[in-house]
């Protein structure tokens, strides 16, 4: 199964995201991120069996309590791929890393290039870049979630299989 590591989004933060998806829509085309997708990465495991380790990695990362996040302003990209930053400071950058630290200790083979929060919109775009900006909405997320990513009828399905309490 293909895994990651991830915090879901409140319904306000879900809206501000898919309103800026929408915006993106009437501007171009592309493959567009379903809101139910919604998400931000903590860390990609990729393909494994070993769903109880990485289970444990979660359960132990989850520490340090709450954390408040933030979505809003101006769009990122990488290539043909744009995104929305999201703000969380130290408490989300140290949450971040004891993520992938407790899953490289489990030998999951975790990505070693800088992590940047951000919030995937729309892949392989076509058009002029979009002029627009997101909606600022924040949120305190009180878990993490290990998910399952899944190609179901030729759409991207994400079942969350494990949480823990931050």
């Amino acid at each position: 199964m293909r895994l990651f590591v991830a915090i879901r989004f409140s319904p306000a933060v879900e809206e501000a995201l898919w309103t800026a998806v929408g915006d993106l829509r009437r501007q171009g085309a592309g493959t567009f991120t379903r809101r139910e997708n919604l998400h931000l990465t903590l860390a990609f495991i990729g393909e494994t069996d070993r769903l109880e380790d990485a289970r444990r990695a979660v359960a132990e990362a989850a520490q340090g309590g709450p954390l408040s996040l933030e979505v809003g302003g101006s769009l990122g990209r990488f290539g043909d791929l744009w995104w929305a930053g999201v703000r969380g400071g130290e408490p989300l950058a140290a949450l971040a890393a004891a993520v992938q630290t407790a899953l490289r200790e489990r030998e999951f083979a975790i990505e070693r290039r800088p992590w940047r929060p951000h919030v995937t919109l729309v892949r392989r775009w076509r058009g002029a870049p979009p002029e627009m900006t997101v909606a600022p909405a924040a949120m305190t997320a009180k878990t993490i979630s290990l998910m399952r990513s899944d190609r179901v009828a030729g759409r991207l399905v994400y079942t969350e299989v494990f949480s823990a309490k931050l």
